[in-house]
């Protein structure tokens, strides 16, 4: 090197002559390559192929954990599998005809609608309890045995994934409709202070406006008036519970209409969607469901709105002062304290929105949960009502007899110039009787279902139910069973909801326990009545069919209405741990309702009406089918 600096010229030729021959044959060996189809490969750096070793060796750690991972899912799934095939089997019930179970034989059968008369005849053979295997993964367990149902009722707490799956795609995943119980525990009892406390005592009222403004719009005729049941019920339900909650603004909402055929709509398709393990987004069908979601979301905030600014809160209906929503929260952190510890603070739940003025800003107006659990709510208690009135008012046009017993009693407990009140309900026990009767004929639903999702359910010694199985009470059956309910249990009898009354004792209401009224007149005095008493009762009344006695018009004043709360036979709001939280609200609303109607209207069946009408489950309850026609006669007021 330093000889070359010395004389660079000299060099940089030399080192010409001998790199040149190297540089030739390089080029001539790259010729080749290129020809024979090689490509020839530079030497990487050190530091760039340790980045590469490192990348593939956190690359393969990564796909094997996630190999593992899924293995192990499915492992356990497997497993799951395995013990629900297990102890399914040990289990009563036919055997499986196939991989798809008995989904085919329960459609040959005539579908949801006859699944009462399939599960009557699988009791029949295999006893109080019976396995159905619905698919490879999906087993569900009917059970009709007393005892068992109770400890169903008590210790399966969770809802069915399924049915929750369907109702929060319906309404979204507000935290009142989630599958744990634990979840929806806190939500659940709050909703219950409020409805079967604040509201219970303002629906009577409610009831009277609602059904005025219904008479409003046809006023000026005087003819009878030929109405579809169920539509008249629904629409009687949705705006007493409407008005309920947002108060006379939802009365006068022009998008209420919009918003009850939304609410039916949604809820009817979201069965059908949420039985698609992937939602198929890409459907157009289901892209108009989606907006149709939205539209209901829009709606809901929209009255909510128009409550807060005409009231200033939710529930305080015509005061718009402070002092009426520090009252119900008060009486709500009490309830809260009292189950869940006094430390609880109201502000994060939802509830506590349809109590608190807020601004229309505030957070409960941007709060979906709040939304969600309204609407959801609005839905329940709306077509349970519905169904159950609509199935009532039916069964008063088929037995007309019965009819003229519940109008004499409105009749002469009510004044004629107002409507039934809060005291004139308490006294309509033959009333209550029929409501209940009817419902035990007809629940809401065939089908009370609950779910285990943690741990397998023992119902008894010798019957243990596997985890996630679908646990069922087929409601028809058991409120129809001879064993508890006699003989004539098919029967419409509203006597059996009837017991002697006792004097100086306490009977338990839907409320609390209240006194019973001061004896009235017996029925051996009102036989002693006159010949001319006797004829103007019949005149009043409409008897016309000399064969009918009066003692068949007049109701038993010594009975009063016997609580089938407690028995496990009668499931109209369910039991347990997931009973209806507004049962209380429901059952005075429906009294109100029914007493209003038929105070001011006869009720018959339209001619051509076929009295052999069926159960079907339509529009997700269970309703009379063919749908009734019925004429509303206005009664003549004297």
């Amino acid at each position: 090197l330093p000889f070359c600096s010395l004389f660079p010229a000299c060099f940089a030729q030399a080192m010409d002559s001998f790199v040149a021959p190297d540089t030739a044959i390089a080029a001539r060996n790259r010729s080749f390559e290129a020809m024979e189809g090689y490509e020839s490969v530079l030497p990487a750096s050190p530091g760039l192929t340790f980045l590469q070793q490192y990348a593939v060796r956190e690359m393969n750690a990564i796909l094997w954990a996630l190999l593992i991972a899924v293995t192990s899912m499915l492992l356990k799934r497997l497993l799951q599998l395995v013990c629900l095939w297990s102890k399914g089997s040990r289990l009563p019930g036919p055997p499986s005809p196939g991989f798809a179970g008995h989904a085919s034989s329960i459609a040959a059968a005539g579908g949801p609608d006859n699944f009462t008369g399939f599960l009557r005849k699988l009791h029949e053979e295999y006893g109080a309890v019976v396995r159905l295997w619905l698919g490879p993964t999906h087993l569900l367990v009917s059970v009709k045995d007393r005892d068992m149902i109770q400890e169903l009722l008590v210790h399966a707490m969770d809802r069915v994934p399924s049915t929750g799956k369907a109702l929060q795609l319906a309404f979204g995943r507000g935290s009142l409709f989630t599958a744990s119980f634990n979840q929806a525990q806190r939500q659940r009892f709050l909703f219950s202070e409020v409805f079967n406390g604040q509201l219970v005592h303002r629906v009577h009222s409610i009831c009277r406006a609602v059904i005025r403004e219904l008479e409003n719009c046809d006023k000026g005729v005087t003819a009878s008036l030929e109405l579809d049941c169920m539509s008249v019920s629904q629409h009687i339900s949705f705006r007493v519970l409407g008005t309920s909650v947002f108060g006379d603004s939802f009365l006068t909402w022009p998008a209420a209409d919009e918003f009850e055929n939304l609410l039916l709509l949604i809820s009817k398709e979201a069965c059908f969607w949420s039985a698609y393990s992937i939602l198929p987004f890409w459907n157009k069908k289901f892209q108009r469901y989606k907006k149709n979601c939205l539209r209901l979301q829009k709606l809901m905030k929209e009255i909510v709105r128009k409550s807060r600014k005409q009231n200033g809160c939710l529930l305080d209906h015509g005061h718009g002062n402070t002092k009426c929503t520090k009252s119900c929260l008060n009486t709500l952190k009490a309830g809260v304290a009292a189950k869940y510890g006094s430390n609880v603070d109201l502000s994060g739940d939802a509830i506590s929105g349809l109590v608190t003025a807020h601004s229309l800003c505030g957070p409960f107006e941007l709060n979906k949960d709040f939304c969600e659990n309204l609407t959801g709510m609005m839905f329940h208690g709306a077509l349970t009502t519905a169904g159950i009135i609509s199935g009532t008012l039916t069964r008063l046009a088929q037995y007309p007899l019965i009819q003229r017993k519940v109008w004499a009693e409105i009749d002469d407990i009510c004044d004629c110039t107002s409507g039934p009140t809060a005291d004139d309900i308490q006294k309509m026990h033959f009333l209550k009787a029929t409501l209940h009767e009817s419902a035990r004929l007809l629940p809401s639903g065939p089908l009370l279902q609950r779910c285990s999702l943690s741990q397998d359910l023992k119902l008894s010694p010798n019957v243990t139910v596997p985890v996630r199985a679908i646990l069922a009470v087929p409601v028809q059956l058991v409120q129809m069973d001879t064993c508890r309910w006699g003989s004539d249990a098919e029967i419409f009898k509203p006597e059996r909801f009837l017991c002697q009354k006792q004097s100086g004792t306490q009977i338990s209401s839907w409320t609390n326990k209240i006194s019973l009224p001061e004896e009235r007149s017996t029925m051996a005095e009102s036989k002693g009545s006159s010949a001319e008493t006797v004829g103007e009762l019949k005149e009043r009344i409409g008897l016309s069919d000399p064969e009918w006695s009066v003692d068949a018009l007049i109701y038993d004043k010594g009975t009063v209405f016997k609580d089938p709360y407690n028995d496990p036979f009668f499931l109209l709001f369910g039991a347990g741990s997931r009973s209806c939280i507004g049962r209380n609200f429901a059952i005075v609303e429906m009294i109100t309702v029914l007493a209003t109607l038929l105070q001011h209207y006869e009720i018959k069946l339209c001619p051509g009406a076929g009295k052999d009408l069926n159960p079907k489950f339509e529009n997700c309850i269970l309703q009379l089918s063919p749908g009734p026609k019925l004429i509303f006669k206005p009664r003549h007021q004297h």
